[in-house]
């Protein structure tokens, strides 16, 4: 099946509509395909070509966005690599990955353009980029995806919270991972616009809202957490979307009191982002859940752990019976609607008990004096791995673990309640901004 050039086909069907807004200004579909097409001009002459795999390590912004349509006019495949990793872990991801060419600087393509034609069509299985996961749990890896795993995660969202023809979707996520790029590739193939901000605050987002009018917004839980702390008002988008790992009840039942319309969803790189969202109208009834699964995609149980099936998902992340082993642990209810509880690596093994981190995590961040916590099993001679709370607390604030094991105290099950407390200034992230656990677990 061929897909015709998703921007080249909304210059044509939309050309005034505005595409993109970023570094303060906006663009409508034509100028965009007019700027990819003289990019795409000037990375031929550059070298880039139909196959090559092109790194591009920059921070998000109006060039960025411009250059990743422009790959696709060439056929090169995208390897899009954080600004925040270090040289020696941005070495390895070129050298792993075959680089051919390696774009850190939109500086440095000279304004000769070849005289090439632009690619107007991809077959379905053609490789449009290689992500690195975000590596919260350990070494990132490279997972490839195809133009037909993003158009499916397109249908799958659009099919769950629609798609409005003035819809501007905020991003404020990195476009160097899958959760940021994704909303790119949907705002194309839907012809909206999306909003694009080079970094995450508070101020940001509400001026995104009041002054560019986003309408959907995507978040991971820290930046809910500050939002609300911030008193945000959230009321204006039709959806906000919150993933990246586990979201603390307290903090979505607040969102929903304030009147913001926040729903949970669930995806991984290697299923091109979204596997489940909520819907809308479900947002109160089932507070925690992750949704149903998307259209053409398919969950089950297996041993605790989430399988996934369906045209989304990275072929070479398959098992030899069609499946995606996530190691994320779940169940789902009586009604399909899924519940992630934890990753099957972080399981705490405690006196011959079994504790996930998000229970025990969510349980925390409801102590007045918490701003952020994360549970990790440390050894421990008696216990194996004791449970130990690592959190961020506010200024002034004289936590002990007493103080915490009280609050615990009827809310979790005896040998859940922290035996361990410690107290940072900030816990770890990956450039996603997911907790970097991993990080947090070999520096004790």
């Amino acid at each position: 099946m061929k897909l015709d050039n998703w921007l080249a086909q909304r210059a044509q069907s939309c050309p005034d509509r505005i595409a993109l807004i970023a570094d303060g200004e906006s663009m409508t579909y034509a100028e965009l395909e007019e700027e990819a097409v003289h990019a795409a001009r000037r990375l031929s002459a550059w070298g880039v070509r139909r196959g090559a795999t092109v790194a591009m390590n920059m921070g998000p912004g109006r060039e960025k966005i411009i250059l990743v349509h422009a790959l696709m006019k060439t056929g090169a495949v995208l390897l899009p690599i954080s600004p925040k990793l270090s040289p020696e872990e941005r070495a390895r991801a070129i050298k792993s990955c075959g680089v051919s060419v390696d774009l850190d600087d939109p500086g440095k393509l000279t304004q000769t353009e070849a005289d090439m034609p632009m690619l107007g069509e991809h077959d379905m299985s053609d490789p449009h980029c290689r992500i690195l996961t975000s590596g919260s749990t350990g070494a990132p890896h490279t997972v490839s995806l195809t133009y037909g795993n993003h158009l499916f995660s397109a249908m799958g969202s659009a099919f769950n919270i629609g798609v409005d023809p003035s819809d501007r979707w905020l991003c404020a996520l990195p476009t160097s991972h899958i959760s940021g790029l994704s909303i790119v590739m949907r705002s194309v193939i839907y012809g909206t616009a999306m909003v694009l901000q080079d970094q995450f605050s508070p101020e940001a987002i509400e001026e995104a809202i009041e002054r560019d009018g986003a309408t959907v917004i995507s978040l991971v839980s820290t930046m809910l957490l500050r939002l609300l702390d911030e008193g945000i008002d959230l009321t204006a988008p039709r959806a906000i979307l919150v993933g990246g790992g586990p979201v603390p009840q307290s903090a979505l039942s607040d969102a929903l009191d304030r009147g913001a319309r926040v729903i949970q969803t669930y995806g991984l790189t290697e299923t091109c982002s979204q596997v489940t969202t909520l819907e809308v109208a479900e947002a109160r009834r089932k507070v925690g859940s992750v949704g149903r699964p998307l259209l053409t995609s398919h969950l089950r149980i297996q041993g605790g752990e989430i399988l996934v099936q369906g045209p989304t998902v990275s072929a070479g992340a398959l098992d030899a019976d069609g499946w995606l082993h996530t190691g994320d642990v779940g169940r789902i209810d009586e009604d399909g609607f899924l519940y992630v509880q934890g990753r099957t690596d972080e399981m705490i093994i405690t006196g011959g008990e079994n504790v996930i981190p998000a229970e025990v995590e969510d349980v925390l961040v409801q102590h007045p004096e918490i701003i952020e916590a994360a549970v990790v099993g440390r050894p421990d001679p008696k216990w194996q791995q004791a449970v130990t709370a690592v959190v961020v607390t506010r200024e002034g604030s004289h936590l002990d673990l007493e103080d915490l094991r009280i609050h615990c105290d009827g809310k979790l099950a005896s040998y859940k309640i922290p035996k361990q407390l410690e107290v940072i200034g900030e816990l770890p992230k990956t450039p996603s901004g997911k907790l970097h656990r991993a990080a947090l677990l070999a520096n004790p």
